[in-house]
């Protein structure tokens, strides 16, 4: 089981990549990269799918290009056409030559850089290994994160499992109970031992204990809690299917509830339905 929250950071040579996850419905990614790297925006999602199945994850690749060059590399010619274009502008309108180094500066700063084609296929290399640096790096607090919320599923499941051990001891004595309140109900209000016929009565509480049955229900979610734990284990992303479980759990709790007239199943149901939605708010962050 992996979390969807993480965050990874490698540095190969002039590049420096960041990549940030939270949870998301699916598996959407943003990237940002220096201008000039604009075209390999594509690969690096689908590098990055290739890794990862689901989250909301942020990319952003610093790319050095002094450290990549070697240094500052001046545009020596550039910057003497741009001097000797001022000055015959000044000659031609009569204006004194006060031209200074700082004064040139104030100029677009390209002319002092030298500019160089750009070999992306030999960028895409050092790139490359400095994603998977990154998105290893996100991997792992991933699994870390997914771990601890796997310990505390299980936790909760066991709780759970505990309180549907007593739903199920108190399911049977329901008809029981109400038969015993239907009698002392019907006896105070005529004041006769024999309030009515036994027939009638039997078929009435024949018909009370057919509605008030969760045999079914408790089956089903005994089902549920054991496909829950065997999902947890798998290696896969298991988020959707683990989500679904929960509302089906969910479900049958909610029926339990408003089928059996029991106090301590009501109780019961209460603490499960607690539980429950704990464990729904820790599912939307996995996987």
């Amino acid at each position: 089981m992996k979390s969807m929250t993480g965050y990874g950071r490698a540095t190969n040579g002039p590049f420096t990549v960041e990549i940030q996850s939270v949870n998301h419905k699916f598996c959407e990614i943003s990237v940002k990269t220096p201008g000039y790297l604009l075209p390999m925006e594509n690969k690096i999602r689908e590098l990055v799918k290739t890794r990862i199945n689901r989250g909301k994850l942020y990319a952003l690749v610093n790319y050095d290009r002094t450290l990549a060059t070697g240094g500052i590399r001046l545009n020596h010619n550039l910057a003497n056409e741009m001097v000797k274009a001022l000055q015959d502008l000044g000659n031609n309108i009569g204006l004194k030559d006060d031209l200074t180094l700082s004064s040139l500066m104030s100029f677009d700063k390209s002319i002092w850089r030298q500019e160089e084609s750009i070999d992306m296929e030999s960028l895409w290399t050092g790139l490359e290994s400095c994603l998977f640096e990154a998105i290893n790096g996100v991997l792992s607090m991933r699994e870390i994160e997914g771990q601890k919320t796997k310990a505390e599923l299980l936790e909760r499941i066991g709780l759970i499992k505990e309180y549907m051990v007593e739903v199920e001891k108190k399911a049977p004595t329901v008809p029981m109970e109400y038969t015993e309140a239907l009698k002392k109900r019907l006896k105070s209000l005529i004041g006769k031992e024999k309030i009515m016929d036994e027939a009638r009565l039997a078929q009435e509480i024949a018909i009370y204990a057919d509605k008030c049955d969760i045999t079914e229900e408790i089956v089903r979610t005994k089902s549920h809690i054991e496909q829950f734990l065997q999902l947890i284990d798998k290696p896969e992303p298991v988020g959707r299917p683990l989500d679904f479980l929960i509302q089906e759990l969910n479900r049958e709790i909610n029926t339990i509830g408003s089928k059996a007239n029991n106090l301590s199943i009501v109780k019961a149901v209460l603490q499960i339905k607690n539980e429950l939605e704990k464990i729904r708010e820790q599912i939307q962050n996995v996987e």
